[in-house]
């Protein structure tokens, strides 16, 4: 039986909903159908209650490489009656790029090839709209915050809705880089790159929306560009907007 004054599961350090995320035009993510989190595969037995019973969970996607998701594995959400998409977006690795450059090095990398699954995942979730979905990957802050930057912008969030969101992955980092300690997979990889590349910092994400903007002509003509059709991109925002609640608006 799931606790009913849950919020999120005890299970994941990354957990959000990103709905309640604005617009300037006095909308809103809905909240409910939409969710980004770091690696599920620690859950408790009630967290799945949560996710599948209150939150009425209809789709996992995975962006975790399937070498990365194989070992690991699914925890106990592996059994529950949720459809899961493993869509793997290569992990960040060490680079010559300055190291406190390399975690936006890594999303403009995927932006621009053509050969990166990112746009298969908008897509998807384009699809998928209006249905509740959570998108992972381990710490859920570089693959994860790559595609919900693109969602969001897609639905027009203000940018500094945007960064604000992004940040809150920083107070996660610690208790999440504490678990990776435990885990051989993630111990090794933390050994491999510059400490850098597991924090969440400002300059990251804002470099991220500017170059999407500057070398790609933004978020929907990146998408157009990609396969993503105007079609998709108005599923998108028909499902997932809402007026802000009055009171609410800026």
């Amino acid at each position: 039986m799931s606790d009913r004054s849950r919020t999120a599961p005890s299970g994941a350090f990354n957990f959000r909903d990103l709905g309640g995320l604005r617009t300037r035009e006095g909308r809103c993510v809905r909240r409910g159908v939409l969710f980004r989190s770091d690696t599920l595969q620690a859950l408790t037995q009630e967290d799945v209650a949560f996710l599948v019973d209150d939150l009425r969970l209809e789709l996992v996607v995975d962006l975790r490489s399937g070498q990365e998701a194989v070992a690991q594995g699914r925890g106990l959400l592996a059994s529950a009656a949720v459809c899961y998409l493993n869509s793997p977006l290569t992990e960040a690795k060490s680079s010559n790029v300055p190291a406190d450059e390399q975690a936006l090095a890594y999303s403009l990398d995927h932006i621009a090839s053509p050969q990166s699954l990112l746009a298969t995942v908008v897509r998807i979730l384009c699809a998928q709209a209006g249905r509740p979905a959570l998108v992972h990957c381990a710490a859920g802050k570089d693959r994860t915050g790559l595609v919900s930057a693109l969602l969001l912008k897609l639905l027009g969030v203000d940018e500094e809705e945007i960064v604000l969101d992004y940040l809150r992955t920083a107070q996660a980092m610690p208790r999440i880089m504490e678990r990776f300690e435990e885990w051989s997979f993630y111990r090794e990889h933390m050994r491999s790159v510059p400490p850098e590349l597991y924090r969440a910092e400002e300059h990251t994400i804002r470099g991220l929306l500017t170059g999407l903007e500057e070398r790609h002509g933004g978020a929907e003509t990146w998408a157009l560009t990609r396969g993503i059709g105007l079609d998709d991109i108005d599923r998108l925002r028909r499902a997932l907007l809402e007026p802000v609640p009055a009171g609410q608006a800026y």
